[in-house]
C-alpha cells in the first residue's frame, strides 16, 4: 500500500510527500523498491533507488550496480549513494561493486564524480585499493576525486597512498595528500611542494 502512495505522489511530481513516504517504507518493501528500480520509469526508478538507500539489504546491489552506468547523471548519482548505503549494512554484497563505483570517478558529469567519491569515502579500506587503481590512471579529475576520498577514509591504509602523493604535480591532489595526513597527525615532518 506504502509503494501505491509512493508510486501516486511521484506521478504528482511531489517531491516532499515522495520523500516523507520513502522514510515509512521498511524492509519488507524492498522486493518490490528492486523490481521498481529495474523496471520503473526514471522518476520512479529514481525514488526506488532513494528508497533501497534507507531500507535495501545486500539482494539490492546487483539493481543498484546497474544504475552506475544509466543514461540519467541523476540515477548514476543515486545509485553511487545508495551503494554506499548498502555498504554500510551488507558490505560482502556490496564490496564487489566498488571497482565500478571508482569508475565512477572519470564520469562526465560533476556531480556524479563527488558523489562516487563520497560514496567511496563511505566504503572506508575496502575503497583504497580501487582507489590507488584509479591514482595510477591519467585522468587528472579521477585521481584528485581519489585523493579527496582516500582523505577522507583516514585510515593508516590510505595514508600509504596519500605519502607519495605529496609530490604529485597535480596541487589538488597533493592538498587531499597533505591534508589527510594532517588530519591523521602524519604531516608534521612533511612539507607540501609548491
Amino acid at each position: 500500500m506504502m509503494i501505491s502512495r509512493l508510486r501516486a505522489a511521484i506521478k504528482a511530481q511531489d517531491d516532499e510527500l515522495a520523500e516523507k513516504l520513502v522514510h515509512r517504507l521498511t524492509a519488507e518493501d524492498e522486493d518490490e523498491l528492486i523490481q521498481l528500480a529495474a523496471k520503473g520509469e526514471t522518476d520512479c526508478c529514481w525514488w526506488a533507488v532513494r528508497a533501497l538507500a534507507l531500507v535495501g539489504s545486500g539482494k539490492a546491489v546487483d539493481v543498484i550496480s546497474r544504475k552506475l552506468t544509466d543514461e540519467d547523471s541523476a540515477l548514476r548519482s543515486a545509485g553511487a549513494l545508495t551503494l554506499a548505503h548498502l555498504y554500510e549494512r551488507a558490505p560482502e554484497a556490496a564490496r564487489p561493486a566498488i571497482p565500478a563505483l571508482a569508475a565512477m570517478l572519470t564520469d562526465s558529469d560533476g556531480l556524479v564524480r563527488q558523489t562516487a567519491a563520497d560514496a567511496l569515502a563511505r566504503c572506508g579500506d575496502d575503497a583504497v585499493d580501487a582507489l590507488g587503481a584509479v591514482l595510477d590512471t591519467l585522468h587528472d579529475g579521477a585521481r584528485a576525486r581519489a585523493a579527496y576520498a582516500l582523505r577522507k577514509i583516514g585510515t593508516k591504509k590510505a595514508a600509504g597512498l596519500l605519502y607519495p602523493l605529496l609530490d604529485d604535480p597535480n596541487h589538488l591532489v597533493r592538498s587531499y595528500a597533505y591534508d589527510g595526513l594532517d588530519d591523521m597527525g602524519l604531516a608534521q615532518d612533511t612539507v607540501i611542494a609548491p
